[in-house]
């Protein structure tokens, strides 16, 4: 309530508040859910000639999904195709996943993803690791989901975790719009 005694507007949020989700004060850590994410840049995996691709740029979408993982990975073996399909079935929804390998060599990251030639995910590289420290990440794989207006809205650190905590929050986005999806070309 104000000094006015009349409780101030606020903004509908309600799929945030129908996942369960809410927003604390920004003076948090990246690693934190309430935290505005940090901006990085990261080579891409398919053409490591190409300008890097930049989080603050990134194509407007209401959810973000970052994937820390690596090739020596075994969860990540089954939660990266799950990642694809999630891709897959919430791209009309405006749902974005982006798979960051941590610090491995460009050629061991393409032969574990070779698998799938036909991926929907943006997958860059964090050669040096400075992705991994911004947002605090200790183990692989850790999973973050990114409001549009960059606020971290869950983290989760396992396979488990991710693939039960992820799809009730993006089946809160508000249903698609009739228009098209455009297809996303791996990174």
């Amino acid at each position: 309530m104000s000094t006015t005694g009349v409780a101030p507007k606020r903004r509908p949020v309600a799929w945030l508040v129908a996942a369960g989700l809410t927003v604390l004060p920004s003076a948090l850590r990246a690693q934190d859910i309430g935290a505005v994410a940090p901006d990085f840049s990261a080579p891409y995996v398919a053409d490591s000639t190409a300008p890097p691709w930049h989080f603050s740029a990134r194509e407007p979408a209401p959810i973000t999904i970052l994937s820390f993982w690596a090739t020596w990975c075994k969860p990540c073996e089954t939660l990266h195709p799950w990642m694809e399909a999630l891709a897959r079935t919430y791209a009309a929804r405006g749902v974005r996943v982006v798979t960051i390998n941590m610090r491995e060599p460009v050629d061991s990251i393409r032969r574990w993803l070779d698998a799938d030639s036909a991926s929907v995910t943006l997958d860059v590289r964090d050669p040096d690791g400075h992705i991994t420290e911004l947002y605090s990440v200790t183990s692989v794989p850790t999973t973050l989901l990114i409001a549009e207006n960059n606020v971290v809205l869950r983290r989760w650190v396992s396979v488990a975790a991710s693939m039960s905590g992820i799809e009730p929050v993006v089946n809160c986005l508000p249903a698609p719009s009739s228009a098209p999806a455009r297809p996303r070309m791996r990174g």
